[in-house]
């Protein structure tokens, strides 16, 4: 499965709602190069771990200001929250700063072991894009 668009603060409120799952919801800014350059890597995620307990989302946080205030604001792109049966689990913001990019550290306090695994290896490969690219 790919990362899934959530278009309105309905479907948003429909998918917190469902129970037994956790939603990894990637808040971005359309005008964000930062979420541009790990978009890729939260597409990988999404194909590798999305099952029917783990579902891979992503909302433009200025278009649906009220899903950004109602998660307890958004302010900072990118940011990613966590949720299990609808309660946030954990929130982690990257936004411009590269020292924050903790990709791993962030899915480890998720507790998904399957995600766990292969953690290092996208820090890695973040981090490795991070030195290479002319922010």
């Amino acid at each position: 499965m790919s990362v899934k668009p959530i278009t309105s603060h309905g479907q948003f409120i429909s998918i917190m709602m469902e129970e037994g799952k956790t939603v990894i919801v990637d808040f971005v800014s359309e005008s964000c190069p930062h979420c541009k350059a790990i978009a890729p890597t939260f597409d990988e995620l999404a194909s590798k771990f999305s099952s029917d307990k783990i579902e891979f989302y992503v909302i433009n946080a200025e278009k649906l200001d009220d899903v950004s205030f109602e998660v307890g604001g958004i302010t900072s792109y990118p940011t990613f929250i966590a949720f299990k049966d609808g309660n946030k689990m954990e929130e982690s913001t990257f936004g411009a700063a590269r020292n924050d990019f903790r990709t791993r550290q962030h899915f480890n306090k998720i507790n998904l072991p399957e995600v766990k695994h292969s953690a290092r290896d996208l820090s890695r490969r973040i981090n490795s894009q991070m030195t290479t690219r002319d922010w």
